[in-house]
């Protein structure tokens, strides 16, 4: 049986205990959950590299997944972009039966292989491709990362389960071992705790070594209304020290670009000047800076 399927040894006699009692349980068995990822922690390591490796050669991420996994996926996905400015067009997220109704549950499309197959055309190699599944089995996110394979892609498996497919099968398998559920099979639990934590910190270290993070900062996202453009703001006058009137026109200078706009305030002549030296320094801002200033 797996190990996502057994019962939990607390979860005997849980609906006879009380509200706080039960959810004492729960708050527990997240916290297990959690402290389950530091096992993964190599592992994540080179799926973030990998993730790097395909967005910096222009390459796509591609998600694959079905139910509560494919929940996960769609919640790091959609991210990648505002967070990090890796372009729309180099983030695809896979889910069985797709996202046009996210209000009806579609496990009947996690089995069926001519719908992963048909989702699966879109990838190529060189790009990188994450299926994930609690069971590690299931249908739809193991035919695409095999199909993925055969492209010539890169593949990461994520699964909560020790030994399946998804495990076996991927060129960076990732484990997950978190505990039995609560409430048995209900993956949405600990195993999707588990998930969204270990993308979450993939997908953030892929946007560190892309040079899109320094100091804690999101550089790299573009001020495309009033909220980022005041956090733009405060990044470009946290980097350079420089009056907030100063960072908000060298931002309107550099279209709303942060990396930009603090290279300008550090010296480059003009947008087109920081954006060379940006890519002399492959994105990377903190070496951009130490070349504008003088030693």
């Amino acid at each position: 049986m797996l190990n996502t399927e057994r019962t939990h040894p607390k979860a005997i006699g849980i609906d006879k205990q009380s509200c706080t009692e039960i959810l004492t349980i729960m708050h527990e068995a997240h916290v297990d959950a959690v402290l389950s990822v530091k096992d993964a922690i190599h592992p994540l390591v080179a799926g973030a590299k990998a993730m790097a490796k395909a967005v910096d050669s222009g390459h796509k991420l591609v998600y694959a997944a079905a139910g509560s996994s494919g929940t996960q996926c769609l919640a790091d996905g959609l991210e990648i972009t505002p967070t990090f400015g890796v372009p729309l067009s180099q983030v695809s997220i896979l889910r069985a039966g797709g996202f046009e109704d996210l209000t009806r549950p579609k496990g009947d499309m996690e089995d069926n292989i001519e719908a992963a197959l048909t989702d699966a055309k879109g990838i190529k190699a060189g790009d990188c491709v994450i299926c994930v599944a609690a069971s590690g089995r299931t249908v739809y996110p193991v035919v695409i990362m095999n199909y993925a394979k055969e492209c010539g892609a890169t593949t990461i498996g994520i699964a909560n389960n020790p030994d399946t497919d998804l495990l076996q099968g991927a060129d960076i398998p990732i484990y997950l071992p978190t505990p039995p559920e609560l409430i048995a099979g209900s993956t949405r639990l600990g195993a999707g705790t588990a998930q969204k934590i270990a993308l979450n910190m993939m997908s953030s270290l892929m946007g560190i070594l892309l040079g899109h993070v320094m100091d804690g900062l999101m550089v790299n996202v573009m001020a495309i209304n009033a909220k980022l453009f005041h956090r733009a703001e405060n990044m470009v006058m946290n980097i350079t020290k420089c009056s907030r009137e100063t960072a908000a026109s060298n931002l309107k200078l550099a279209d709303g670009q942060v990396k930009e706009a603090v290279l300008l305030v550090e010296g480059a002549t003009d947008l087109l000047d920081a954006q060379k030296r940006l890519s002399a320094c492959d994105q990377n801002l903190r070496h951009a800076i130490n070349d504008l200033r003088p030693t």
